[in-house]
């Protein structure tokens, strides 16, 4: 009897394997498919829209499965015309026959420089109203340079009373009916936005949000807004951003209820300072402030009562500092970057007006630089120690030290005088300017301390 030569075995050996593995496959692929519609959409939820619509090829049981998703996400970046074309009348075609009754969110990305600007405005607009006429609750819009005109947005969106989100950003242009109602807004995020009104648009929507918590503002290079009314007694949450060279305008706050802000410029010039007025704030928590603009003599007053304070305000000029008689009750934790002309006189005089500070933290905001050459004395404006150095203070922490004369007399006063202090962390900046060896600063630092259980803590960058 002639043997079956070891080939054709191992041939079909490895065919029936394949057969079975296939099998395994359906059958694994079947028993996904015979889930419930809830598990199975909750799959689907955990992949990108363009995956999620992809599944709709496996078969009928997911053909239009996907049509079902409460939250879609489409994104295009810096892609060939064809797919954004293509992309383009996929979203026109199905967005309007989507079947959640409700979307959650809808993300709609489309950034893409590069291109020639093929997409109507008229476009956008129907993809929102398609989205509120299907109870909308969070809206993500960001479109730059993909039509040769700004993008409007329906005026249905305005009067959306089921809207909680709502970001904005680029070629979107603002433009708020009489009428406008957003009853359930309580995130607004507006970047680089255009507003069809200069002077009473940004007013005229924020008076539509009667509930509305968290607000960011990002300005643009030469827009007209003139004026920043931000009248919000709901308002917990602002962030404001200005950038490159603008009209900084008038921003007047009626925020009683805020919590956190923060006030972000690259501004170089004195001559387009921000004037700034604002009713007391007195459940401040938080404030975060990098700003020439936003003088910070300008707006102290408004912010006494405010527990977390981060400060960059560029001082360069005596009348930078803010007048005698404040006093930061409340203040446990101060961040301060040293750069600017009058940076430790601004010190002295935060320190001798926040009797309960807790902790201290002297940086270096990335991309400023701190001339000691300039450096004005703290030790003119000395005239007694601070209370929170005999105290309260516990915490001290100074980054980006170079060990000048004039750092470690600073540095040696704090540490003479901070009686109650647990922690003190000094991060040195390797740099030529550095004028003894380290271990004699380090030695000289060790041998300041006035608090007899005060740990200190040397590292190095």
């Amino acid at each position: 009897m002639r043997e079956t030569p070891r080939f054709v075995f191992e041939k079909t050996e490895e065919s029936t394997m394949s057969r079975n593995k296939k099998c395994k496959d359906c059958e694994d692929k079947d028993k996904i498919s015979q889930l419930p519609d809830e598990l199975l959409m909750k799959i689907l939820l955990l992949l990108p829209t363009k995956t999620a619509v992809s599944t709709s090829i496996l078969s009928k049981r997911w053909e239009y499965l996907w049509m079902w998703l409460p939250k879609l996400e489409y994104e295009c970046y810096h892609d060939t015309a064809p797919k954004v074309e293509r992309l383009e009348r996929f979203i026109s075609l199905n967005l309007p026959l989507h079947k959640a009754p409700v979307i959650e969110s809808l993300h709609l990305k489309f950034n893409n420089i590069q291109l020639v600007r093929i997409i109507e405005p008229q476009v956008f607009e129907l993809w929102v109203a398609y989205a509120v006429s299907h109870c909308i609750r969070k809206l993500s819009l960001s479109f730059c340079h993909c039509t040769e005109d700004l993008a409007r947005l329906p005026s249905s969106l305005y009067i959306c009373k089921w809207l909680v989100v709502l970001k904005l950003k680029e070629d979107v242009v603002i433009d708020v009916p009489r009428m406008g109602s957003l009853p359930s807004l309580k995130t607004l995020v507006l970047r680089r936005v255009t507003y069809a009104d200069d002077h009473n648009a940004l007013h005229r929507l924020l008076s539509c949000c009667p509930v509305l918590e968290d607000l960011k503002l990002e300005r643009k290079e030469g827009d007209d807004l003139g004026k920043w009314w931000v009248f919000v007694p709901s308002l917990l949450r602002l962030t404001i951003r200005i950038l490159s060279y603008i009209d900084a305008g008038v921003l007047e706050l009626k925020t009683p209820s805020l919590k956190y802000f923060r006030v972000v410029d690259n501004g170089v010039s004195d001559a387009d300072v921000c004037s700034f007025s604002s009713i007391p704030m007195p459940n401040l928590e938080d404030v975060d402030v990098v700003s020439v603009y936003l003088s910070f003599h300008k707006f102290v007053s408004s912010i006494i009562y405010v527990q977390c304070l981060t400060l960059c305000a560029g001082l360069n000029t005596q009348e930078g500092l803010y007048s005698e008689g404040i006093v930061f009750n409340q203040l446990k934790h101060l961040r301060l970057c040293q750069c600017g002309k009058n940076w430790s006189k601004l010190l002295l005089r935060l320190l001798n007006d926040s009797p309960n500070l807790r902790e201290l933290n002297i940086f270096q905001d990335e991309g400023h630089e701190c001339d000691f050459e300039i450096w004005d004395s703290w030790e003119d404006d000395l005239n007694c120690v601070p209370k929170c150095l005999s105290s309260s203070l516990e915490t001290f922490t100074w980054r980006q030290m170079f060990a000048t004369e004039q750092e470690r007399r600073l540095m040696k006063y704090i540490l003479k005088n901070a009686r109650s202090l647990k922690t003190a962390t000094i991060v040195f900046e390797d740099a030529p300017r550095r004028e003894d060896p380290l271990e004699m600063t380090m030695q000289e630092f060790s041998l300041s301390k006035g608090s007899p259980t005060c740990q200190l803590v040397f590292e190095f960058e």
